[in-house]
């Protein structure tokens, strides 16, 4: 959500690898700053924190590619070197590398010291390729932890948008809360795809570690580091068809020069759109660079403040109080407004929280892989942690519970209208544009005694302020409209049908009389 020119260039500075000396953390420099007793946040403390100082001699020199000349005489900049998979080894710069110690060393990986700043051991840029390897890697060497994610539509230049599910069991369909994190909606902010990519190998590599094993069985990730493909192969904010995605979302949309021709008109918003009402996510994360902030719906300051303002900010507060001092959150529209963005949608469609994470260097420091991404990681990774604790937090979703018989599949489904800002309509007046949201989701009954436990959405629907007949700001209610439960066999014959009301927090049994007397073959088939 960086700001561009007006041309919709992104400007990018020719990047330069400052040489660097990383020399070792001692034992015991750290532990004196942690919680005493502390054991539940310990691991995230354990991240690489390495002193970084400049060295007199050259560094490392990053490959750049001239695409094309922007707007008033800037340079548009490709820098995406090869990537080297490789530890970091003496470039001209004594290299030493320590992890801090830790008060009560974890079991498992993490408690090896490794080289590298990043899970990943990588020290450049990832190309698509790499990405998609990366995925397939991990569901491959873990396969109950991680299983591959393909996104339905395809994008205008063709290709497939991929991603992974995260948790311990996970080909099961479970019921767990779910956290999806996404980043480059704009194609030219690599670091937030980097960032988010090493998070999902972080969580991997560490699953035997109590502190992660705790969450991972608890919660379930939904990971899709690039969301614009077509924008990241050209290193382009928007998508192939001059549009930002991130204007393209239904809820408030206009006809803005880059928003699109029509809400949900790209099938990069259509996939986000897929995968959110598909997945009962607690919370959604997009994430972005260039700025210092943690931002949550409305975009619009005539919207007035979201009805969970309070969720919101705690949540934001959280995350932003991870990356440091001079982070802030606060109100998307506080920022500056938009319209047409995922986190807007997402919350009012959902009621999950939503968020937009922005990333960036200090003022004056040099915007390049090593002060955006190996810089950033050790407090992105706490920042992260925050968003997948509030997602297992009971307080934070809703709960369906009961018994049901093995095998049977249970769906939870509601649709309704939301709309765009008004805008002029081609035959004339100033009105809204309706739009049809469906949420469904699925549970498989796995268990031999049919019991389940369902984390949620509220089926409680926060009132939007983009209404047919105009915006009407500062909305305080909430829509009762109830999850239409069902239990079905596994070839979808709907056995039960059931609708359920269940607010944040709250849990709610369902009896499954009859779906468990006609499964077993005791009424109609």
């Amino acid at each position: 959500m960086s700001r561009w020119s007006a041309s919709g260039e992104c400007v990018r500075p020719i990047a330069s690898a400052f040489p660097i000396m990383i020399t070792t953390v001692k034992p015991g420099d750290r532990s004196a700053s942690l919680p005493n007793g502390d054991q539940r946040r310990l691991f995230r403390w354990s991240a690489s924190i390495l002193n970084v100082k400049e060295a007199s001699v050259p560094g490392v020199n990053e490959s750049l590619q001239t695409r094309t000349p922007a707007q008033k005489g800037n340079l548009v900049v490709h820098t995406q070197p090869s990537r080297r998979r490789r530890r970091l080894t003496t470039l001209g710069a004594a290299l030493t590398i320590g992890l801090a110690s830790i008060v009560a060393p974890p079991t498992g990986a993490v408690a090896a010291a490794e080289p590298s700043a990043l899970p990943s051991g990588n020290t450049a840029y990832r190309t698509l390729a790499d990405y998609e390897n990366d995925m397939a890697t991990l569901a491959a060497d873990y396969p109950t932890l991680v299983k591959p994610l393909e996104l339905p539509y395809k994008t205008t230049s063709g290709r497939t948008v991929r991603g992974i599910e995260i948790s311990r069991n996970v080909q099961l369909n479970d019921g767990k809360p779910v956290f999806v994190n996404v980043a480059m909606h704009h194609g030219n902010e690599w670091p937030s795809g980097e960032l988010t990519m090493e998070f999902a190998i972080d969580l991997v590599k560490n699953a035997k570690d109590p502190y992660v094993a705790n969450l991972l069985d608890r919660a379930r990730l939904v990971v899709v580091p690039v969301v614009n493909v077509d924008g990241f192969v050209r290193n382009r904010r928007q998508t192939d068809t001059n549009t930002d995605m991130n204007r393209n979302y239904g809820m408030g949309w206009l006809p803005i020069s880059t928003g699109g021709v029509a809400p949900w008109s790209e099938p990069e918003t259509k996939n986000m759109e897929w995968l959110l009402s598909t997945r009962q996510a607690t919370v959604f994360n997009t994430q972005h660079t260039c700025i210092r902030v943690v931002l949550y719906p409305p975009l619009q300051l005539a919207a007035g403040p979201a009805q969970d303002t309070e969720r919101l900010h705690r949540l934001a507060s959280a995350v932003a109080a991870q990356y440091g001092p001079t982070y802030n959150a606060l109100p998307s529209a506080e920022d500056y407004e938009t319209t047409g963005e995922a986190i807007d949608w997402a919350y009012y469609a959902t009621r999950g929280l939503s968020i937009t994470t922005e990333t960036c260097p200090n003022p004056g420091v040099a915007r390049n892989y090593q002060t955006q991404v190996l810089d950033t990681y050790a407090t992105h990774r706490k920042a992260m942690f925050e968003a997948v604790e509030t997602t297992a937090d009971q307080s934070e979703h809703a709960i369906i519970e009961g018994k049901a018989p093995k095998d049977a599949v249970l769906r939870i489904t509601k649709s309704f209208d939301m709309y765009t800002s008004p805008y002029a309509q081609p035959g004339g007046g100033v009105r809204p544009t309706s739009f049809t949201t469906t949420l469904t989701s699925e549970l498989d009954i796995v268990n031999p005694n049919g019991k389940f436990q369902w984390a949620v959405n509220p089926s409680y629907r926060p009132v939007p302020a983009y209404q047919a007949d105009g915006v009407r700001g500062n909305q305080t209610g909430f829509y009762t409209e109830p999850w239409i439960l069902t239990c079905e066999r596994p070839d979808g014959t709907v056995l039960q049908t059931t609708p359920v009301n269940v607010d944040l927090g709250k849990r709610v049994e369902v009896d499954f009389k009859e779906c468990k007397r006609k499964f077993n073959g005791n009424g109609p088939k």
